[in-house]
Formats: structure tokens, C-alpha cells, sequence
């Protein structure tokens, strides 16, 4: 039999570096990322504690590190302000395991900080165009023409990527 510790730290060995990633893309800021993910993994533990370590999966910690970044914003002021940080986060950070080469990673660098903010927010946090216009303050039509935009420009980037 697996004793609880075991699987914890199976479940960190395993999950830590997909979870710090997700957050870093988020934040912006190794420091902050690494508090996050270590809420996360210590509310993870308290299911293993109790006997519920089989209920946390991949899908059910990322879900919990993106509650833990959204109340940190919200300590820190508004949803909005999180959003600017997101935004202004410039900092390269580790390539995540589905992008090696970190070909994604230098063609979100490369956009505007608004852009990359609101690919971030529709296509890897999977909010709604409307949820996005909300977060950033700015109409659904002008929410959707700045996608539009913001995905020709990863596009052009991307395959500039890839061709040099």
C-alpha cells in the first residue's frame, strides 16, 4: 500500500514543474508562481491528509493554482490590476514540456502586452471573448477585433520562428 506521503510526493514529483509553469505564464514572476503552486500543493495535502488524495488530478491543481493567483490579484487590489500585471509580465520564463523548442513562448514575447494578455485569457485560461472584454474593460467588438489581431500577430511571429 501507497502511505499518503508517497503519493503526495509522487503527485509533486510529478505535477510541480506543469503547475509552476501555468502560473509563471500567468504571473509573470518566478517568486510569486512558486508561492502559488506551494498554496496549492499544501491545500493537495490536505485531501491526502484526509484520506482524499485520489480526488486531486492534474485538471483539479491547475484549477486550484488559478483560484490561488485570482485571490492574490484580488488581495492586491482588483481583478483589473491582475490583469496589468499579466500583461506587463516580460520575463521569459521556462518553456512548458508541449513547447521545447520555445517557439510559443518567443511568439507571445513578441506581441504587444495587450495582445498577449488577451490570448492568454481567451485561448489558455478559456474565457469567454465577452469574460475577456469584461477583464480588460472594453467593449465585445473591440475585445474581438483585438483576437483577430492578436492572432495574426502570434501567427506571423510563430512562423517567423519557425523559419529562422
Amino acid at each position: 500500500m501507497i502511505h499518503r506521503r508517497d503519493g503526495l510526493a509522487a503527485l509533486f514529483d510529478a505535477e510541480s514543474p506543469g503547475v509552476f509553469g501555468f502560473l509563471l505564464l500567468r504571473c509573470g514572476s518566478r517568486a510569486l508562481a512558486e508561492d502559488l503552486m506551494a498554496e496549492t500543493f499544501a491545500q493537495a495535502s490536505g485531501l491526502f491528509s484526509k484520506g482524499r488524495g485520489h480526488e486531486v488530478t492534474a485538471s483539479w491543481l491547475r484549477t486550484v493554482a488559478r483560484r490561488r493567483l485570482i485571490d492574490h490579484w484580488r488581495r492586491q487590489g482588483t481583478a483589473r490590476e491582475g490583469l496589468a500585471k499579466l500583461a506587463q509580465a516580460t520575463k521569459p520564463s521556462p518553456a512548458p514540456d508541449t513547447d521545447p523548442d520555445g517557439r510559443v513562448e518567443m511568439a507571445l514575447n513578441a506581441m504587444s502586452d495587450r495582445q498577449r494578455a488577451v490570448l492568454v485569457l481567451r485561448y489558455l485560461d478559456g474565457f469567454s471573448t465577452s469574460e475577456v472584454a469584461e477583464a480588460i474593460g472594453s467593449s465585445y467588438k473591440a475585445t474581438e477585433s483585438l483576437l483577430g489581431r492578436a492572432r495574426a500577430a502570434f501567427r506571423a511571429s510563430y512562423e517567423g520562428a519557425t523559419d529562422g
